[in-house]
């Protein structure tokens, strides 16, 4: 990654404080790679003290609960269940290289979120988190951003994008609120709120561009409380537009072909589809795909990309799935 002088140095500065605190491997799989400690750093407007208490409150948190063990290990049946309920990976980017996630809340009803939450308590789990005292629907909203981090971004970062010299460390989202009635959105808020209270905690600048598309009349005053649920630096990168100024917004930043048919584009993915990867994302991991009788699918579950090498992980049936495959 390519660093101002200033930037450089105030990244070493955080480096020598991490040392202090016994923070001595930097790298990607330990959550110290240069890229996470920018986010943490940008997140606190380089406030070296403000990074440190909260990126050693998320390692430590991570340690506790074993966050990576649990994504390495869970059930690969639930892992699809929670994908289903929250914003979904198309297998595509932006014109910056940022990966794009889709989530129409109109299939986030109550009734939904209530058969969910029984669903995923009563999943299989891993023996280590069996008497864990974290709900199980938030270990698996963590297992959902494990996938962002170590699979998800080191992808698009291996892509081709006008700005190579760093990796891509955000993605870009489409919130499509058509649909959603006033009732709807008081019914689901406090799930909304915690899992945005969560990302902000844990997972800092991972946010990139919003467009909230479809907005109706009423959501003037539903974003009044909305809107607080996010620090300043994530509420300017929220852009909202009604149905009819959705197609021009989302097409002056996303090609086509990388827009699905619904918003205005020409790729076909529908809500709940599987990632569908462009020609460069599926000649890095074309082994993600197996052919069964209704074509070629994308394997589900849990999946790390590090090294050019793809690794799936996660249990089926209770027995570990672990098949790698590598770019020679």
């Amino acid at each position: 990654m390519v660093h101002s002088a200033a930037t450089r140095e105030i990244l070493d500065l955080f480096k020598n404080l991490l040392r202090e605190h016994g923070f001595q491997k930097f790298d990607r799989d330990q959550n110290t790679d240069d890229d996470t400690l920018m986010r943490f750093l940008a997140a606190k407007q380089f406030d070296l003290q403000a990074a440190f208490r909260q990126f050693e409150f998320f390692q430590k948190w991570r340690r506790q609960h074993q966050i990576r063990h649990f994504y390495e290990e869970l059930d690969v049946e639930a892992y699809e269940l929670t994908r289903q309920m929250y914003p979904q990976w198309i297998g595509r980017r932006d014109r910056d290289g940022h990966p794009i996630y889709v989530f129409p809340v109109k299939y986030l009803t109550r009734k939904k979120l209530d058969e969910y939450l029984e669903q995923i308590s009563a999943a299989p789990k891993p023996a280590s988190h069996e008497k864990s005292p974290v709900p199980a629907f938030e270990l698996h909203f963590h297992a959902l951003y494990e996938n962002l981090l170590q699979f998800v971004l080191p992808l698009a970062s291996e892509l081709p994008r006008p700005d190579q010299s760093r990796p891509v460390s955000s993605s870009t989202h489409i919130v499509d609120i058509s649909g959603v009635s006033l009732r709807q959105w008081w019914s689901i808020r406090k799930y909304l709120q915690l899992g945005s209270t969560l990302a902000t905690a844990h997972y800092p600048e991972t946010l990139g561009r919003v467009f909230v598309v479809g907005a109706p009349a009423f959501f003037k005053s539903v974003w009044e409380v909305v809107s607080q649920w996010f620090d300043p630096g994530t509420r300017a990168k929220i852009s909202i537009s009604s149905s009819s100024e959705a197609k021009s917004a989302l097409l002056h930043h996303i090609d086509a072909s990388d827009l699905p048919r619904e918003y205005g584009g020409n790729l076909d993915w529908k809500w709940q589809d599987q990632p569908n990867l462009d020609p460069a994302a599926r000649a890095l991991v074309d082994e993600l795909y197996h052919k069964t009788d209704r074509g070629e699918v994308f394997h589900k579950g849990p999946v790390i990309f590090q090294g050019g090498c793809i690794r799936l992980l996660g249990s089926v049936s209770g027995e570990s799935r672990r098949n790698a495959f590598c770019q020679l």
